[in-house]
């Protein structure tokens, strides 16, 4: 029986079925209320108490008016999402066995699939409200389980425990007031921890929605400052025993005086236009706005820097460049144990079955200089013997796998060396050694020797034929010395493999190595005659 993470068994019947799907009218309808507008402090204090008690609906509305309306916010809070969004994904197997290569390469395969980017951009947005749950509908058509497409649930949707409040339940008529537990491999709820409390209080916009109410207030006046700045003060004067209707008349004279710079009122009344003196009264909006803009930036990316364009210190100027690296890996880090936990092992568990250990994805921000220490280091290690996945190593480098059906001469690869020592396509080298014999390193100009002469080529016979002979010797004493831990076993260790060393073949080739040579010998004194 499959488990999913929680221990609850899993219904593969269900999967392909949605579970969370908008309705009309009822608990999941998508028609909400406007919060935003004429919002005051009163309003806000409640919304926000009522969210951290259970009633969270009129907080969510709020939290995506916000991005909606304050550009400073929506901005910022897109810096945040992005730097994590933006992040190259890569799978490391559990091992170097070949299913453990297996199951790295499907997952590999799942990463690449449409939707998965837009999945990780709709599980951001947990930053801003606290939570955020994406459904997956399972497809089912072929040999293997895949997610047919990932949807982003109306946060709306969904609800908290009724004790610890950290649980994500779904609303749902039939369970009432408790809300429905989400079924097990359908569902991928990211609950990032901005700070410790209950999710619903740990969302960015919690943190901002203060600042965005006093802006909203600081604008409102701002423009109503903008619309009569520079006008002249209108002063209307009537004389003593004036009736009611001539004082209607002078103040309709004032707002037409100043709404169509013209206007009739009677002789014995009087309108004088005073002129504003002194300037600077508008900065004190632009500061204000300016001061709630770098509160936000402080608590969305750390740092006002890059919002404001000003310098700052934080110990090196690069790191605040856009959005500072501890917080882009701590949102990564989170969000890859969510996609770890609901989307990977459902994944893994369907496809080859419940395993002791998962393949890990990374949200890794590349290096270039790592690159090429790695690619250094494996120049250097690998022709020493060192065994590295290939998969992993292309991940690194952010390259594809190769196609399965492409041919070896559209392949990058190491040369082919023909028999013989020469690389097609490439002139000889003349200085290559032959098999058994050491390398010489010789001028172009220098004079060759056209032909080795037969001791030479009896020496690399000898020397070809006597590789498994030696081998066999060797093997022993290498394996004594590889698992001995002092010299005085090892010596111990030779005294008792002293009788046990094959030695007749390598006698055999001396022997023959002798007969040869005095055979080769005697030839050249007859040559010589």
């Amino acid at each position: 029986m499959l488990l999913d993470a929680y221990g609850r068994p899993v219904r593969t019947q269900d999967l392909t079925r949605e579970k969370a799907a908008p309705t009309l009218a009822g608990v999941r309808t998508i028609w909400t209320d406007t919060v935003a507008s004429g919002l005051t402090p009163y309003k806000l204090a409640g919304l926000l108490r009522s969210a951290t008690e259970g009633d969270h609906d009129a907080y969510l509305t709020l939290a995506e008016e916000m991005e909606e309306r304050d550009l400073h916010y929506a901005c910022e809070l897109g810096k945040r999402k992005l730097a994590v969004a933006r992040l190259p994904a890569s799978v490391e197997a559990v091992s170097d066995k070949p299913r453990d290569i297996e199951i790295a390469d499907a997952v590999r395969s799942l990463l690449k699939r449409s939707g998965f980017r837009f999945l990780v951009k709709d599980l951001l947005d947990a930053l801003g409200k606290g939570f955020s749950v994406a459904e997956i509908i399972w497809d089912r058509t072929g040999s293997r389980w895949w997610p047919g497409r990932y949807e982003w649930r109306d946060p709306h949707f969904f609800q908290f425990d009724q004790v610890a409040r950290r649980e994500v339940r779904l609303r749902d008529l039939e369970h009432g007031i408790d809300g429905a537990p989400l079924a097990p491999f359908g569902f991928i709820v990211h609950v990032p921890k901005i700070k410790s409390g209950i999710p619903i209080r740990g969302g960015l916009a919690r943190l901002a929605a203060w600042a965005f109410m006093c802006k909203g207030y600081t604008v409102k006046d701002w423009m109503a400052f903008c619309e009569i700045y520079g006008m002249p003060l209108r002063l209307g004067k009537y004389r003593s025993g004036a009736s009611a209707e001539d004082i209607d008349v002078l103040k309709m004279a004032v707002a037409n005086l100043g709404s169509d710079a013209a206007a009739v009122f009677p002789e014995s009344m009087l309108i004088e236009l005073i002129e504003r003196k002194g300037t600077g009264g508008e900065t004190v909006f632009q500061v204000l706005a300016d001061h709630l803009d770098a509160q936000i930036s402080k608590g969305i990316l750390g740092q006002t820097a890059s919002a404001s364009g000003t310098s700052g210190k934080l110990g090196d100027e690069k790191l605040q460049a856009e959005v500072r690296d501890d917080i882009r890996d701590d949102d990564a880090e989170q969000l890859e144990d969510t996609l770890q936990r609901d989307l990977i092992k459902p994944f893994v568990d369907l496809n080859f079955g419940p395993q002791e250990a998962y393949p890990t994805l990374q949200l890794r921000a590349p290096d270039a200089e790592d690159t090429a220490a790695l690619a250094d280091a494996l120049a250097k290690l690998v022709p020493l013997g060192l065994r590295v996945e290939q998969s992993v190593i292309r991940d690194k480098f952010g390259l594809p796998d190769p196609d399965k059906n492409a041919k070896p001469e559209d392949l990058l690869g190491p040369p082919v060396v023909a028999p013989g020592g020469a690389v097609p396509g490439q002139a000889p080298d003349l200085n290559r050694a032959r098999p058994g014999e050491a390398q010489r390193s010789l001028a172009l100009n220098a004079e060759q020797q056209a032909t080795p002469d037969t001791a030479e080529r009896l020496a690399d016979k000898l020397g070809r034929e006597s590789l498994p002979a030696m081998a066999a010797m060797i093997a022993p004493i290498a394996e004594l010395v590889r698992t001995s831990g002092s010299l005085e076993e090892i010596r111990a260790g030779i005294e008792k493999l002293a009788g046990n060393i094959p030695l007749a073949d390598m006698g055999t080739l001396m022997a023959q190595a002798m007969a040869l040579a005095n055979l080769a010998g005697r030839a050249e004194v007859l040559d010589g005659d």
